[in-house]
């Protein structure tokens, strides 16, 4: 049966990496992993994104996740002077 691939790509801004990190051991354990193996899997905020918000296969919703990948860049924005 033939499929369609679909790349989707998001940008997103992390205000408080701490809440994402405790977010993402929760959802760990919600998935059946203890805090000894999320922490030997995971390896900074880029895992903590994956765990969030790869679900894999959704159920009932057509589509499955086949992989994920997260590249974090940190951005320095500088004011700029309008006088």
């Amino acid at each position: 049966m033939p499929r369609t691939v679909v790349v989707f790509s998001i940008e997103l801004a992390v205000f408080d990496e701490e809440a994402l990190r405790s977010s993402a051991e929760c959802r760990a354990r919600k998935d059946g992993l203890n805090d000894e193996a999320w922490a030997s899997m995971r390896s900074g905020m880029s895992d903590d994104l994956i765990m969030l918000l790869d679900p894999g296969l959704v159920a009932d919703a057509g589509f499955e996740i086949l992989q994920s990948t997260c590249e974090v860049c940190e951005v320095i924005e500088h004011a700029i002077d309008q006088r």
